[in-house]
């Protein structure tokens, strides 16, 4: 078909507007849409989780434990509190790990296998006392002893007992930062610290303390 002058011009024109659309103003409206779906989801990441320069101004949080003994009095309350109400939250307790543990004289005695090296029991009795404890066996032969053990009875006994082939070194500490403990324990302390450090036994007693933090949350779901 042939078309005049005018109609030529006329074609041109919209060849060229199309090109312009497809080259130039599509990819930049998608681009637009992109940048304010992002910015979307960025506000809405914020205002759940406060990001931004409030996030910066909250202070770091941590899961280590504080040494605080008043904290420490608070978490061995909650620990009383859970394990006084057990038969309330039964299936709570055991969709978080634990179970009974047979074979205590214990009036209650819960058992967690927390990995194959680490298991935390949980003991309260009236008449017994009430004490935590974990132990770990480690699986490696290179550690230089074969379990080592924390029981927690209270914020200012805490026992620790390391054993090996040919040794059982036993120390109370006074305190749950590790830094103080009983006179006559000074050598069985000297001995275990040439196997591990204070930072192993925090570590152990920071898995203490959250893991009856996540119990206390369970409880409440």
């Amino acid at each position: 078909m042939r078309y005049t002058e005018k109609e030529e011009k006329g074609i041109h024109k919209v060849e060229n507007m199309n090109r312009f659309f497809d080259k130039v103003l599509m990819p930049a409206v998608g681009a637009l849409m992109i940048i304010t779906l992002v910015l979307f989801i960025a506000g809405r990441v914020r205002h759940k989780f406060g990001g931004g320069e409030n996030r910066a101004a909250e202070p770091p949080s941590t899961a280590a434990v504080s040494s605080d003994p008043t904290e420490a009095l608070a978490l061995m309350a909650l620990r009383e509190t859970l394990l006084a109400g057990y038969a309330d939250h039964v299936d709570a307790f055991e969709t978080y790990g634990y179970e009974p543990a047979e074979g205590y004289a214990q009036d209650l005695a819960l058992r967690k296998q927390v990995d194959k090296e680490l298991v935390i029991y949980q003991f309260a009795d009236g008449t017994m006392g009430d004490f935590t404890i974990l132990k770990y066996a480690p699986s490696d032969d290179g550690f230089g002893y074969t379990s080592l053990s924390l029981t927690v009875s209270s914020e200012t006994l805490l026992n620790v007992s390391l054993k090996g082939e040919d040794f059982d070194y036993q120390v109370a500490f006074t305190a749950t930062d590790f830094s103080t403990y009983q006179v006559e324990d000074e050598k069985d302390y000297q001995n275990m610290m040439k196997l591990i450090s204070t930072d192993d036994l925090t570590a152990m007693y920071d898995i203490f303390a959250a893991d009856l933090r996540a119990m206390a949350r369970r409880v409440k779901d």
